[in-house]
């Protein structure tokens, strides 16, 4: 019995050394590269697997129905999208839209190396196929910016929704190559080349089809502090207008300044907004939806005249709770297009254009807001039909 049991554990025991004889010749199983939380940029990011690049994927997915009323010289005059242009209108729309966005960050010699892309696509009423909108898309290095960004001009641009009318101040995204100079204690300052022909605003510098192409990029500055109690920006512009119908052109510009302003004391999250600017041939940076007006106009002898235009626009934010919150914003623009008396053009002499918009928006998860919305735009000329119009929208809207 005893030479049976010997017999039966040699043979085990040379079993398990084979077994551990081929093993070692074997390659070990590669380790699970698992995703691991970066929490050096806030909450969201994640390292890139292999890579010392940590990255953030956001973005939103929104329903709008809209209502609006217009009278017959704003349907005229106004050129809405979505169909809505012609007589006097009562009708509604619908929007759908998905924005998805992309942040990466790595720390490098030279700075932070951060690239930003944003993406939105876009069903309206009365469109079959979805847009497909590139709404952002640049790199920055240290002070380096390069790529498609909101202009550095821009400060504040409204606290409501503003989806059907904005009112006046400036909000686009165009092509740029800017640097910004840091000098602690949130002061710092930029200079920025932006190319406004690629602007989603609505430039106006092409006065029934007299613009001469993109000569020069447009010439931006600011100065900005952003501290614990809110935030401020004077900024100016350098704009060239050249027209198609003779060799001359001249440069326009603008200057406007801005401050928000945090009200803790009210309620967590509160601010108001202040800001003005003034333009003379840069219309697009005193308005981004002017209600009629350009750059510049051929005059009776066949020279330009440009433009001159100024506007003011204030906002409040309110949080009544975690839940409920209202924001508010008004604007007036002044404009004014004397060298269209010259040739006759009458709808498009001087005017004053009033922009309002105020809602109520109910979050009753995070990441959910469902939030109505009463916008008001009106226009008065000089010689002219007087007109106005209000819309009414509902949004509902999940954020990740």
């Amino acid at each position: 019995m005893k030479k049976i049991a010997l017999a039966m554990f040699a043979a085990t025991v040379a079993a398990a050394s084979s077994a551990s004889a081929a093993d070692l010749g074997r390659p070990a199983p590669a380790a699970v590269d698992y995703v691991k939380v970066c929490d050096a940029y806030g909450e969201g990011f994640f390292y890139i697997p292999g890579s010392q690049t940590c990255l953030k994927i956001g973005g939103y997915v929104r329903a709008e129905y809209r209502v609006w009323k217009t009278d017959t010289a704003f349907g005229g005059l106004y050129g809405l999208t979505n169909g809505v242009k012609g007589p006097a209108n009562n009708d509604m729309t619908t929007r759908v839209r998905a924005q998805l966005t992309l942040d990466s960050r790595t720390n490098t010699e030279f700075g932070l190396l951060r690239s930003f892309t944003e993406a939105w696509y876009t069903v309206d009423s009365g469109r079959a196929t979805p847009s497909v909108d590139l709404w952002k898309a640049y790199i920055q290095l240290g002070g380096l910016t390069a790529g498609r960004a909101q202009s550095f001009f821009d400060f504040y641009t409204g606290d409501h929704y503003s989806s059907f009318f904005e009112t006046a101040h400036s909000d686009s995204q165009v092509n740029l190559l800017a640097y910004t100079f840091s000098f602690g204690n949130g002061v710092s300052a930029t200079l920025s080349l932006e190319d406004q022909t690629t602007g989603n605003a609505t430039r106006r510098f092409d006065a029934f089809g007299i613009y001469g192409g993109n000569k020069w990029m447009d010439v931006v500055g600011n100065v900005a502090i952003s501290q614990a109690w809110g935030s401020a920006q004077i900024m100016a512009v350098a704009h060239h207008n050249q027209p198609s119908y003779n060799n001359q052109d001249k440069w326009g510009y603008a200057v406007g300044a801005g401050v928000t302003v945090k009200l803790p004391m009210i309620a967590e999250g509160d601010s108001v907004s202040l800001q003005g600017a003034y333009g003379k041939g840069a219309l697009s940076y005193v308005t981004p939806d002017p209600i009629f007006g350009y750059d510049f106009f051929p005059n009776q002898n066949g020279s330009m005249s440009q433009t001159t235009a100024w506007s003011v626009a204030a906002g409040f934010t309110h949080n009544w709770n975690a839940k409920w919150s209202t924001s508010a914003t008004v604007s007036y623009l002044d404009v004014d297009g004397a060298s269209l008396k010259l040739i006759g053009f009458k709808p498009g002499l001087d005017y004053k254009q009033v922009d309002a918009g105020v809602n109520l928006v109910y979050s009753p998860v995070a990441g959910l807001t469902i939030g109505g919305e009463l916008e008001y735009k009106s226009a008065d000329f000089s010689k002219g039909p007087n007109t106005d119009a209000l819309v009414g929208l509902l949004r509902i809207q999940r954020n990740f």
